[in-house]
C-alpha cells in the first residue's frame, strides 16, 4: 500500500462535513470516467455555460466520488506520498494537474518522481483537494504542504532551503500561485486551529511550470472549478476573479528560479500564458529556463516517454 502523509493537523481549513451536491451539478451517477473525463476537458476549453458547468461537474464525481477517491462531503485529507532517496538532501514536491477536476497522478507524477529519485533527488506527490472545493483551497493545500516538508525536513534528511515544486497544467497553477500570490500569508479560516508547522516558511528554492495555466481567462469554464457557482453565473465576479487568479501579474524581483516547459502544439492553453508569464520574469530579473518541446501537445507528462532526458 502507498504511503499517505497526511499535511494538517487538528483542524483543516474549509472542511465542514456538509455534502458536496449543493455544489456539485449532477445529472447522470453511471456514466464512465473516460467519457466525463473528455466531455470536461472539452468544456474546461469552451466559453463558460450551465452545459459546461454539468460536465465538469459530473468528471469530478465518476472520477474521483463515486468509486470512493474522494468523499462526497467536504472532509477530504490531502496527503503526501514520499519518495525518499536515502542521503539526498534536496526535495521536490510534485503537483500534478487535471484542472481542478481530478489529480493525473499516475501520468504526472509516479513517473516523475521516480524520474527524480534516479537523478538522487527525493520527491513528494500532492493530493491536494479538488471540485467542489474552491479556490483558495488547493493553493492552501500547495502551502500547507511546502511548510510541512519544511518543518519535517531534518527526519526526511533534506535541507530546509532545497525545497523546490513541479507541477503540470492545473498543478503549475497552484505552484505559481504559492510563490506569486500567497507569498507567505497565513491561513485565515474561522475555527482553524495553528500549529508549529504554521510558522515554517512556504518559499520554494525553485518553480518548476509544466504546460502550466497561468492565464485562467485562457481557459474561462476552469471558473466551474474553482469558483463558487454563484460567482462563476455572475459575469462581473467570474470575470474579476479569473483575471485575479491569472498570475504573471504578481511576480516580483527576487522571485525563486523557474523552470517553464511546454510544447508548440498545446491545443488546451496554448503560449500566450506562459509567454506573458515569462515576460514578467525577465522584466523583473528572476532567473528562468524556457524549454519548448517541438510538436507537444498539452499534457505530454512524463519528458521521458518524447525522448526528453534533459526536462
Amino acid at each position: 500500500m502507498t504511503m499517505k502523509i497526511p499535511i494538517w493537523g487538528k483542524t483543516i481549513p474549509y472542511n465542514t462535513g456538509l455534502g458536496k451536491f449543493d455544489e456539485l451539478d449532477i445529472k447522470h451517477r453511471h456514466s464512465s470516467k473516460a467519457l466525463s473525463g473528455l466531455k470536461a476537458i472539452a468544456a474546461l476549453k469552451r466559453p463558460y455555460s450551465g452545459s459546461r458547468r454539468h460536465w465538469i461537474h459530473q468528471a469530478t464525481y465518476a472520477i474521483e466520488i463515486r468509486d470512493g477517491e474522494a468523499s462526497d462531503t467536504y472532509d477530504d485529507m490531502p496527503c503526501l506520498i514520499p519518495y525518499l532517496v536515502p542521503g539526498s538532501d534536496r526535495a521536490i514536491i510534485i503537483v500534478p494537474g487535471g484542472g481542478y477536476v481530478t489529480r493525473t497522478t499516475k501520468h504526472e507524477g509516479e513517473g516523475i518522481a521516480e524520474a527524480l529519485n534516479e537523478a538522487g533527488i527525493s520527491a513528494f506527490i500532492l493530493e491536494y483537494r479538488l471540485n467542489p472545493y474552491k479556490a483558495p483551497v488547493p493553493f492552501l493545500d500547495m502551502q500547507r504542504a511546502v511548510r510541512y516538508v519544511r518543518s519535517q525536513a531534518p527526519g526526511f534528511g533534506i535541507h530546509p532551503s532545497k525545497i523546490g515544486a513541479l507541477g503540470f497544467s492545473a498543478g503549475g497553477h497552484m505552484v505559481a500561485a504559492l510563490a506569486a500570490l500567497l507569498r507567505g500569508s497565513s491561513v485565515d479560516y474561522a475555527g482553524y486551529e495553528k500549529d508549529d508547522i504554521d510558522g515554517s516558511d512556504d518559499r520554494l528554492a525553485l518553480l518548476g511550470l509544466v504546460y502550466p495555466l497561468i492565464s485562467c481567462t485562457d481557459l474561462p469554464s476552469v471558473a466551474v472549478s474553482l469558483f463558487h457557482r454563484k460567482d462563476a453565473e455572475n459575469e462581473k465576479k467570474r470575470e474579476e476573479l479569473l483575471r485575479h487568479y491569472s498570475l504573471a501579474q504578481y511576480v516580483r524581483p527576487g522571485d525563486p528560479p523557474h523552470f517553464l516547459c511546454y510544447g508548440d502544439h498545446d491545443m488546451l492553453l496554448g503560449s500566450d500564458g506562459i509567454s506573458a508569464y515569462k515576460e514578467s520574469l525577465d522584466k523583473h530579473n528572476v532567473p528562468n529556463t524556457l524549454l519548448t518541446l517541438q510538436g507537444a501537445n498539452h499534457g505530454f507528462g512524463d519528458c521521458r516517454a518524447l525522448g526528453v532526458s534533459d526536462a
